[in-house]
């Protein structure tokens, strides 16, 4: 792992003081940034990535704000506490938070909207996630609570920087906003003008108009400078960073204090191994090796909620590579009507969830009558004939995926093909007589549109991912199989923080001058994921409440 962190007391002399180290540079940090400079203290932002603006960059960007300005005259502030509430099903760190997300998200909105180019509009049929199932939960709306990032001329404003920003191959094309793409707003030359242009929507959109508010203010942001340690003073006070850029090691001092806004551990195989238990497909920066968790134990940081993280399915593409050479995790939950997941065990043992963050759950599931795990992954999605000729085209807008190379070339060992069911779980290594039965089992049911095993009569729509109200039978021959895979777009357990974000001590209330935001801190909102932007608005909100705080208080002498 890089950047293996360490707590170091305060001895020798700083390399560098400024008021405020943020650790960091996606939404919650920018932000957190932001705030703090705005409050008169001098910022400097520290990214372990070559590229600016971590997870939230290379997501879609939306933030889920109950009460936002645009949808305020429609929406209650209890109904939305509610509704968090009672799908937080009690495992909120702190429940208290809730309400404070609640009361602030609308007023960091705004002020990024007023201080930054940063804009937004409502969301385009993107409900409240849970909407699909009416009113079983309290305080769910069928609307959207969720904003959308409005396209930003980055190239424009922020110059050869604006190549800096970080990209992701998952939610394509990033120059063009979601309810752009739903109501057929932007053609194929208008988007070639952009992307000429360099303007940036979803994530991209977001990050890089605070990017441009923080150059404006001075502030600098040191790419290629993982933080590798806390400072104390030798008791329970945070007074600096210590920071490694081109093999050399500075101690940076801050007055006021070090905000830790600098993802999840997802990339940390030991950690997901110890914190969740399974294996899960990180769909996000490499970067997230849980190093903000580690200083912040190292100093006595509470923790909070780090067996949680925000799901995905991911099947992994055929032919396409990510960053680091290995095949590319595509953000996919099944393929839809036309194929089923099954378990090791040739069982299905998933309804496939009403959103995205509940898909992966199921895999950790502990069976009293084995005893053991049989879920454990990968598991595989069975399919016919229609999706090997077709390929998967249209499960998540702007991805398709063919099951043939293209040179024509077979796909690699997690993918099968067989001219009947038995023949392919033999290839697969699933009991042939066990597949059968389900197959048969789900496609007699399927082909009259019931699932009498894992549908819900009551889930009306899909709003996320591949139809789980559609029911078609696995038809063939040939039959396919490909693995899934739980994924994550980030864990959300980390430092338990108080309404300021300041970080809460095991030994002391407080880790005075120690802040988290982000996925380095636990879900404010329970781990759950009410509605689109579940993760960036919560990051950005609670960064926001950093910002001002640690730039307001009084800065301290620490030499």
């Amino acid at each position: 792992m890089r950047g293996v962190a360490v707590a170091v007391e305060r001895t020798g002399e700083w390399d560098e003081i400024v008021d405020v180290v943020v650790v960091g540079s996606g939404g919650g940090a920018l932000t957190a940034a932001l705030l703090a400079a705005h409050n008169g203290a001098s910022v400097v932002v520290v990214e372990k990535d070559e590229y600016i603006g971590g997870t939230t960059a290379v997501s879609g960007g939306d933030m889920w704000i109950p009460n936002n300005h645009h949808i305020a005259d429609q929406d209650s502030r209890q109904d939305a506490i509610d509704y968090v509430t009672r799908l937080s099903d009690g495992r909120a760190s702190d429940p208290s938070l809730i309400e404070v997300y609640v009361d602030t998200a609308p007023e960091a909105l705004l002020y990024l909207e007023e201080h930054t180019g940063y804009r937004s509009e409502p969301h385009l049929r993107l409900d409240d996630y849970y909407s699909v199932i009416g009113d079983r939960i309290p305080g769910v709306r069928p609307f959207p609570r969720s904003v959308s990032v409005m396209p930003y001329p980055a190239k424009a404003e922020l110059g050869e920087l604006a190549d800096r920003i970080n990209r992701g191959p998952w939610i394509p094309p990033r120059e063009i906003s979601f309810p752009e793409a739903r109501r057929g707003d932007v053609g194929p030359e208008e988007l070639e003008r952009r992307r000429r242009e360099g303007w940036l929507a979803k994530g991209g959109g977001l990050i890089a108009p605070l990017l441009k508010a923080l150059v404006d203010e001075g502030v600098e942001v040191r790419t290629s400078t993982p933080a590798v340690g806390l400072v104390t003073d030798g008791g329970t006070s945070v007074v600096g960073a210590v920071v490694e850029s081109g093999g050399v090691r500075r101690r940076i001092g801050a007055r006021k204090g070090v905000v830790l806004a600098c993802g999840g551990f997802e990339w940390n195989a030991e950690m997901v191994k110890t914190y969740i238990g399974y294996e899960v497909k990180p769909i996000s920066p490499w970067s997230n090796t849980g190093d903000g968790h580690l200083m912040a134990m190292e100093v006595g940081a509470k923790m909070g909620s780090m067996t949680t993280f925000f799901s995905y399915g991911a099947i992994h593409d055929p032919w396409e590579k990510g960053r680091d050479g290995n095949p590319l995790p595509q953000m996919l939950m099944g393929l839809g009507p036309g194929s089923i997941i099954v378990n090791g065990h040739g069982e299905r043992f998933m309804h496939g969830g009403y959103t995205y963050n509940d898909f992966s759950h199921p895999f950790g599931f502990y069976d009293q009558r084995l005893p053991g795990f049989p879920n454990k992954p990968p598991a595989w999605v069975i399919f016919g004939s229609e999706h090997l000729e077709q390929g998967v085209l249209g499960a998540k807008p702007g991805i398709a995926m063919s099951f043939t190379g293209p040179d024509g070339q077979e796909p690699p060992e997690w993918v099968a093909t067989a001219d009947s069911i038995r023949e392919l779980a033999e290839k697969i290594g699933i009991d042939d007589d066990a597949l059968q039965a389900t197959v048969d089992r789900y496609n007699t049911y399927a082909e009259k549109g019931e699932d009498p095993d894992w549908g819900d009569p009551l889930q009306t729509h899909v709003l996320t991912g591949p139809s789980t109200v559609e029911h078609r039978p696995v038809v063939g021959p040939r039959y396919g199989a490909i693995q899934q895979w739980p994924g994550t777009i980030g864990t959300n357990g980390g430092c338990r923080i108080d309404a300021d974000a300041r970080v809460l001590g095991n030994r002391s209330p407080v880790v005075d001058g120690l802040y988290a935001a982000g996925n380095v801190s636990a879900s404010v909102l329970g781990a759950t994921y009410p509605g689109g932007g579940g993760c960036v608005g919560p990051s950005v909100t609670m960064g926001y409440r950093a910002g001002r705080h640690v730039g307001a208080r009084a800065a301290r002498d620490i030499g």
